[in-house]
């Protein structure tokens, strides 16, 4: 072979194995690519409305767990009173001794709190506020129902309560009323309601929350606490007489407002922690109500076997 011969036969040996590499290439770009996870939920913020925003407040629901220990105990107070975004804490199963005996203590760090101990009121409910944001103006509770009868229950229940708690908020002048409360556990299956007494008084709860939200005085009318029932659930299977068909018809929920996205499960799999706005307070587009929704989210690093719900609330002038 000559050396001419040599040399055009190696240029056609390279094109063939440039075109293969070429076509090659081509064919890997046609192949479906691998799905790329998708990004983490961020959880929403809610655009401003028309209005002058008076102050923004942070509003907190937390399990305060009754078997925590002192150590646990102070723990979780420490973490949500040093939270710089809240101002109100709506507190269940605050009725133990580690609980109460902690909570003066917080007095020196401009907390106040109104707790009533013993067994014939709401015990196990409380609710702090900072000093600088809020004052006192009144405070009282309403029985939901009774304790369960001896073997009426596989999961007996205490006497239920309605802590009502009325407070001036100082930057803007409002009465701002928050209800807190903690509803019977085993009532509901995911689709529906558990065929049981708890179920029953559970319902009977919802009911009487939703006349205190209607009722209770206050530019701001609130609502705080466990009340047992999911979220997520609620809105796949709307149960008749479950928390959407009956709070939430008629109020706003902060997951109502601005979803689930980035906001975990406040226990274990389940969102049955609450902050509501009742309907009347619920600021709108033609101006009505002075209270939105601004933001919400699961604080994480608790002791409590619950995850504490923070939603942050606008407030905007009446006119």
């Amino acid at each position: 072979m000559t050396r001419l011969r040599a040399l055009a036969l190696a240029v056609v040996v390279a094109a063939l194995v440039v075109g293969a590499v070429v076509w090659g290439r081509h064919d890997d770009s046609a192949r479906p690519r691998r799905e790329e996870a998708a990004p983490e939920p961020v959880a929403r913020v809610a655009p401003r409305l028309d209005g002058r925003v008076l102050d923004t407040i942070g509003v907190a629901s937390v399990n305060a767990w009754l078997v925590l220990g002192e150590p646990g105990a102070r723990a979780d107070w420490d973490r949500v009173t040093s939270n710089p975004e809240i101002d109100l804490i709506g507190w269940q199963e605050a009725s133990s001794e580690a609980w109460a005996g902690l909570y003066p203590r917080y007095r020196a760090r401009g907390w106040e709190t109104w707790h009533r101990a013993g067994a014939d009121g709401p015990e196990a409910l409380a609710v702090s506020w900072r000093r600088r944001v809020f004052t006192l103006v009144d405070a009282g509770y309403v029985r939901a129902h009774d304790a369960s009868p001896p073997g009426a229950s596989d999961a007996p229940f205490p006497v239920k309560w309605v802590l009502q708690v009325s407070l001036r908020h100082r930057a803007s002048g409002m009465l701002v009323t928050v209800l807190n409360t903690h509803v019977n556990h085993t009532v509901e299956t995911g689709h529906g309601w558990e065929k049981n007494l708890n179920a029953v008084m559970a319902r009977r709860h919802y009911r009487l929350l939703t006349r205190m939200l209607d009722e209770a005085p206050g530019d701001v009318v609130m609502s705080t606490g466990d009340y047992n029932w999911d979220y997520a659930d609620d809105t796949e299977y709307h149960p008749r007489g479950g928390i959407g068909q009956t709070v939430d018809r008629r109020n706003q929920s902060s997951y109502e407002a601005l979803g689930l996205d980035g906001v975990e499960a406040t226990l274990r799999t389940r969102w049955i922690d609450y902050v509501w706005l009742a309907d009347r307070s619920v600021r709108r587009p033609d101006g009505r109500g002075v209270a939105q929704f601004a933001r919400h989210r699961s604080l994480n690093g608790f002791r409590s076997d619950h995850r504490p719900l923070l939603a942050v609330i606008r407030l905007y002038a009446t006119s």
